[in-house]
């Protein structure tokens, strides 16, 4: 059976912004991805920032989903952002049917197109079954992953990788490698041009690391071998519901060091620095295409806790 959308009345606007976002503080606590009051100051925040001017946002459409018989469905949200259409909330009273995703999916292109955008992007956490049914099987692949681990386990490994603080002198040439290598990533993720993608990463560099390596908070490492530098792992302590949590911002095992268990190694020690400095949980985002690290990671323990799709139009 078709479906339709037209937009939600301006009447129904507040009590569609509380229940959404009220979803999205209960679904990042189910997911694990935000816990606690973190998860209700980033849903104020986050609607804030994407709706300011309210029903009346010029680049944000809230939508009803009917059926052919004009019943109410259920609702969506979608945002513009440069030239890429975010998909941030999806909420149906039943499930839909494969064709009624079939139709959802044309109906969102047309918008999409209709709009400028050039890309759809659907941020989806584990649980969401609707957004999952919408956009499995229709051109959608997973271009980033965030992931946990908690609480820190207690492994009876050997530590055969040492790691010790980075050097001044090692600094420059993490930098310059760092924010080239998160660059390609972001291209071969799709998400950016080439040239955003620099923009991008020198952006997010700086922020992370306004003094260097004197930045508070940033636990920057060389990871030897006998005395070999064979990697390098970047800490950030972030605060989490109240508690110290580590996130892995940057994690290399050398090109010539490669296929020798160093990476599993390397996430070990990471966990070792995270509880010696207080934390009792690791976060990292991971690129979609990257299926060897996501190996790595869920045989580590760490569990997905938001994934973001891409469709290009």
């Amino acid at each position: 059976m078709p479906v339709h959308l037209k937009p939600l009345p301006a009447g129904r606007f507040d009590e569609w912004r509380g229940a959404a976002r009220q979803r999205l503080i209960d679904g990042n606590r189910a997911s694990g991805r935000r816990v606690g009051d973190d998860a209700v100051a980033f849903a104020d925040e986050y609607f804030d920032e994407l709706l300011p001017h309210g029903a009346a946002t010029p680049t944000a459409r809230v939508m009803r989903i009917l059926d052919e018989g004009r019943r109410e469905l259920g609702t969506l949200w979608l945002v513009l952002a440069g030239t890429k259409l975010f998909l941030l909330d999806l909420a149906v009273e039943t499930e839909l049917t494969g064709t009624q995703n079939d139709e959802l999916v044309a109906r969102i292109l047309t918008i999409a197109h209709d709009m400028g955008a050039t890309q759809i992007s659907v941020p989806l956490l584990p649980q969401d079954a609707a957004g999952h049914a919408l956009v499995d099987d229709r051109g959608f692949t997973v271009a980033s992953i965030q992931m946990v681990l908690e609480p820190l386990p207690s492994r009876d490994v050997a530590a055969h990788v040492e790691v010790l603080p980075m050097t001044a002198e090692r600094f420059p040439r993490f930098v310059t490698a760092s924010e080239a290598g998160f660059a390609q990533d972001l291209v071969a993720s799709g998400r950016f041009s080439p040239e955003d993608a620099a923009a991008e990463s020198h952006r997010q560099l700086v922020e992370e690391l306004p003094d260097g390596l004197a930045t508070p908070g940033q636990e920057l490492f060389t990871a030897t071998v006998d005395g070999v530098e064979v990697g390098i792992l970047w800490l950030g302590m972030r605060e989490r519901d109240g508690h110290a949590h580590a996130f892995v911002l940057d994690i290399e095992v050398a090109a010539d060091q490669r296929r020798k268990g160093y990476g599993r190694e390397l996430m070990h020690a990471a966990e070792r620095e995270a509880r010696r400095l207080g934390a009792d949980s690791i976060g990292l985002h991971v690129f979609g295409f990257n299926a060897a690290a996501v190996e790595l990671y869920e045989s580590l323990g760490y569990r997905r806790t938001e994934e973001t799709l891409l469709r290009e139009l």
